[in-house]
């Protein structure tokens, strides 16, 4: 009877409303940077099934709702979508809509679009200003003073970017989250076919991204947006022009333009843009100390006698020129729920690869002098590729019960590239590639909130010609994934799980007979984000992912013998695959801290990753004096074993001492990464430790910025790899906006390497024979109406 008593007394007790979590109405205004309202603002509570949108005085309004965290999603059209979380206690928001905020913009590769800030996995936005003053040759460059981000030059020509030590096959790069389809994961010295100049913004995903874009993105994925399908109607023309132009130091002279507008329910994007730079400027010798060391012993003589044949110091760096075109047009259909469109793309670019001039096409017939230097006049190679791109788009929301959107993305792409020795053709690489993406993000079940995705892609990949190391192929990828997480009080928890099928058909030919193959990887992730006060929250994500081994590493030279192998010009070395390899598998812990207010942002990242059967090339060990042929190029072979990559990033910027519309901007970060094999021994091509700084100062509409970035020198190598010298990067630009009735003008300076400092990126295939441009000064200007 007691126990009875007591049960009703409980539950009394817990039916009491004094003692359940008060309700009140969630309210707030939203605002342009100029503190004007919007109107019209879609505000949506997702967590909970809940949308508005704001009246004429930018105001919104949901009603009773209990005390605590809320995030709330934010839609403004033009001025962006952004995540904006609140401790609702009843008091007015006030929510400031501005793109100039990358923590809080939406992350459109994640389609659950979470900011970075509610994101269990570290994930970075490049944009506004900052990507039109950052933006380089290609997308590595634009990307490498980013905190744990690299560059993995090849010239001017091409650059990969990478992330934690990752780069090639196990970082994959988007275009509007599809694959860029080229052929550039077949090697280095391959452009990846994302343009810089034609993107709104970079979204960067650091660590595994597998179960979103699979195993190619084991290492980190780079989303390229631009606006070529347009998603929204417009209010008249909208768009920009920009145009830059740089002194003699790379010759540089770059213009793009894009205009979109809308007539009835349809909306219409065109672009364009042509870039050329000459060959550029380096500050000492071509080749490394190291290098030049390396082959004085070789030829018996002193450092200093060797230098002085080593060719000029200084002065332009032979065939590091780029021409590039390009452009599209998209048209779509856009109503309430949705819309529907298609756009075409074509891309040309032809550029010089440095260090790798070679006489025709065998590798025997080079006679030297007495100091071992070739007699012959020797041949520039250039790459010449074209890449023709057709896109379908579309998302319609409130598909069927239960879900909030389906969304659909269809890429098919001709991409060609042809290798020019003089002139010869002597490489002819095609890529016919399709693409297939569907999402469909469900409404809360019960507090959850998710998607299921659905991804398949069918590439048939050719190299035809004398120096053609990897056999033509038809590889086909299937996966599917689903995401799950939840929020609970200050507790984001996120989970995930992708399967996926790679199915590698390799086509007969005179060396290879031909051979299929059929594999499968499944990948899952854990995480949380304790948002434990209003500015600091503590990341932690746990991923166990799986990576299968590429065309490349499974078949190059395959069905050939060491009298006959093909040297990769690229690297400048014999790769030989192996069709025994088996997947990657990779454990990674990643755990952090971040700190967020409206005038400072502040994070620290550790991860460990640890992967087993680690696919790398390694050295090949025997003697190889005999083949005579293959002197001049070491062997490598595609091997496995158990490697770790651990290490840190961390960085703080900070905006302080306002005086009206003048302060300042101040900031630090710092990045490491150390990798190993189980074994014993390094992994090549990791880069060095990081530390850099900015300070940054503005007046009105007058901005100035200097950054320093010093990098150690790299003494951790691998086998057969030489250390790289450290170095000191500095850059500064200077800025002034000018505002019109419907537009601005952004103009701009910028000074890259300003001490003329010898840089050589550890992570590059060519840091031995090549360095990075000396100093840059460069200047344009934005207009955008």
């Amino acid at each position: 009877m007691k126990v009875k008593a007591l049960s009703f007394l409980m539950a009394g007790i817990l039916a009491s409303p004094a003692l359940l979590a008060a309700e009140k109405n969630l309210s707030g205004v939203v605002t342009d940077n100029n503190d004007q309202p919007l109107a019209g603002v879609k505000v949506h509570l997702r967590a909970l099934n809940l949308s508005t949108k704001t009246n004429e005085q930018g105001q919104f309004e949901f009603n009773d709702l209990e005390e605590g965290r809320y995030v709330l999603d934010i839609k403004g059209g033009s001025l962006g979508h952004i995540n904006h979380s609140v401790r609702h206690d009843g008091t007015i928001q006030q929510i400031s809509l501005t793109p100039d905020n990358a923590e809080v913009l939406v992350i459109t590769g994640n389609p659950l679009e979470h900011s970075s800030l509610e994101m269990a996995s570290p994930a970075v936005i490049i944009s506004g200003e900052q990507l039109v003053k950052n933006r380089g040759a290609n997308i590595g460059e634009t990307l490498a003073q980013t905190p744990g981000i690299n560059l993995s030059s090849f010239g001017s020509g091409a650059g990969r970017p990478v992330i934690r030590g990752q780069q090639g096959n196990r970082v994959t790069v988007l275009s509007n989250n599809s694959s860029t389809q080229d052929a550039s994961n077949s090697s280095p010295d391959h452009w990846i076919a994302a343009e810089p100049l034609l993107a709104e913004r970079v979204e960067v995903l650091k660590g595994p991204a597998t179960l979103l874009y699979g195993g190619g993105a084991i290492g980190g994925a780079v989303n390229v947006v631009d606006n070529r399908i347009p998603t929204r109607l417009t209010d008249g023309m909208e768009g920009g022009f920009e145009a830059r132009a740089a002194d003699s130091a790379t010759g540089e002279r770059s213009t793009v333009g894009t205009i979109t507008t809308s007539a009835g329910n349809f909306a219409f994007n065109l672009d364009a843009y042509k870039s050329k730079t000459d060959d550029y400027q380096i500050p000492a010798y071509a080749e490394s100390s190291f290098l030049r060391a390396q082959e004085a012993e070789h030829a018996g003589e002193s450092a200093s006698e060797h230098d002085e044949h080593a060719g000029e110091y200084g002065g332009r760096l032979e065939n590091t020129r780029t021409d590039t075109k390009g452009g599209s047009f998209g048209l779509s259909y856009v109503a309430d729920r949705g819309f529907i469109g298609a756009s075409y793309t074509e891309f040309d670019r032809a550029y010089g690869l440095p260090g790798h001039s070679h006489e025709g096409h065998s590798h025997d017939e080079h006679s030297h002098d007495e100091h071992g230097h070739d007699e012959h006049a020797e041949e520039s190679v250039l790459l010449d590729l074209k890449q023709k791109r057709y896109n379908l788009k579309g998302q319609l929301s409130d598909p069927f019960a239960g879900f909030q959107n389906l969304k659909f993305n269809y890429s098919k792409t001709d991409y060609e590239h042809q290798e020019i020795e003089g002139n010869e053709i002597s490489t002819h690489f095609t890529n016919d590639a399709q693409e297939l993406r569907v999402e469909a993000v469900h409404k809360a079940w019960n507090g959850w909130q998710g998607a299921f995705g659905l991804q398949l892609s069918d590439s048939d990949f050719a190299a035809l010609g004398s120096e053609t190391f990897i056999p033509a192929s038809n590889t086909k990828n299937y996966g599917v994934f689903w995401l799950e997480e939840i929020d609970r009080g200050d507790l984001h928890t996120e989970l995930g799980l992708r399967i996926d099928q790679q199915d590698i058909k390799v086509a007969n030919t005179a060396n290879f007979a031909g051979t299929q193959r059929s594999d499968n990887a499944y990948s899952f992730a854990a995480g949380s984000v304790w948002h434990f006060n209003e500015n600091w929250s503590l990341p932690v994500n746990l991923a166990y992912a799986q990576r299968l081994p590429s065309v490349e590493e499974l078949y190059s030279n395959a069905g050939r013998t060491e009298d006959n192998y093909v040297p990769h010009l690229a690297t400048l070395s014999i790769e030989v695959g192996n069709p025994n390899l088996d997947k990657e598998t990779a454990k990674n812990l990643d755990i952090g801290l971040r700190y967020h207010t409206d005038e400072v942002h502040a994070s620290i990242s550790l991860f460990h990753n640890k992967v087993g059967d680690y696919i790398y090339l390694a050295h090949h060990e025997e003697d190889h004096a005999g083949h005579e042929e293959h002197s001049e190029f070491p062997i490598f072979e595609f091997t496995q074993g158990d490697a770790t990559f651990s290490g840190l990033e961390a960085e703080i910027d900070w905006t302080f001492g306002y005086q009206g519309d003048t302060y300042w901007k101040a900031g630090l970060f710092g990045d490491y990464t150390r990798a190993t094999l189980d074994k014993g021994g390094y992994l090549p091509r990791t880069p060095a430790m990081r530390l850099g700084s900015k300070l940054g100062y503005v007046q009105g509409d007058f901005s100035a910025d200097l950054s320093a970035i010093k990098v150690d020198g790299q003494n951790q190598v691998a086998d057969e790899e030489l250390p790289t010298e450290g170095y000191t990067l500095i850059n500064m630009s200077l800025g002034y906006n000018l505002y019109f009735d419907n537009s601005d003008l952004l103009l701009f300076v910028k000074g890259e390497n300003m001490t003329n400092e010898e840089i050589r990126d550890h992570a590059s295939f060519l840091k031995d024979r090549t360095t990075r441009a000396g100093r840059t000064l460069s200047a344009g200007f934005r207009l955008t109406f």
